[in-house]
């Protein structure tokens, strides 16, 4: 699915797929925000296809956070040359491929992968003429990173699983899934916080499991999501 001229979205709900999946185009190739559940990679590659999107342009993968619906396919698109990214945090768990194993929850698994780079603190990335900021968001996760992407005079915030907009209108917002065993609802408030001063303007949000959401709905979308995290996480 196209978003926007340069962003075409390669999984997710809308393919029956869990976690979606962006593909930011630039200059010299693409970037990546999120990889997808490893059983979505078939899925992933039909979509590239349709798009004529060549794997091996792409350069940069940068992960929301730990979780297999997000870095299920890292491995593979390293394989092809890609960067991967990651907050140092979570780096643990895609390197064992798994939530730890003091986790629970067992059938959380993904291929290993050493990442190339972590993200131990904000940072802004110059990739061609695209331009990603990295924000460290902790609280879903210990290493959650929320991406803001300047893209053709828009700014898009990627927002994992940091928060998803939802709703027949896109008028609701909720937070995501609380089986990490480092969920910390404190540190997810301090983040909130933090997004909601910075005021960021989105012109668009794009989430992990929520629906997209465009112009002034996705403005106002900071505030509902931390409204509903007081509401219903603390």
């Amino acid at each position: 699915m196209r978003v926007r001229n340069k962003i075409v979205q390669l999984a997710g709900a809308e393919y029956g797929t869990l976690g979606s999946v962006f593909a930011v185009e630039y200059a010299q190739g693409y970037v990546l925000i999120d990889s997808g559940m490893p059983d979505a990679i078939d899925v992933i590659r039909m979509t590239m296809d349709y798009w004529g999107i060549d794997g091996r342009k792409i350069t940069h993968v940068f992960l929301t956070h730990g979780h297999d619906d997000h870095c299920g396919n890292a491995a593979y698109f390293q394989s092809l040359g890609a960067k991967i990214y990651i907050g140092k945090e979570d780096a643990p768990m895609l390197e064992a491929g798994n939530l730890g194993m003091d986790s629970p929850c067992t059938n959380h698994v993904m291929p290993c992968c050493r990442p190339d780079y972590l993200i131990g603190r904000d940072e802004r990335y110059s990739i061609g003429d695209c331009v990603i900021e990295a924000y460290k968001m902790p609280g879903h996760t210990d290493g959650t990173v929320l991406y803001v992407g300047k893209i053709e005079g828009e700014t898009v915030i990627f927002s994992g699983d940091f928060f998803f907009p939802e709703g027949e209108r896109g008028d609701m917002a909720r937070t995501g899934w609380k089986g990490d065993l480092s969920y910390n609802s404190s540190k997810l408030t301090e983040s909130f916080r933090r997004l909601y001063i910075m005021d960021l303007k989105p012109d668009i949000i794009l989430s992990s499991h929520g629906r997209a959401l465009f112009g002034e709905k996705a403005k106002d979308c900071v505030r509902t999501a931390f409204k509903y995290h007081i509401l219903n996480n603390r």
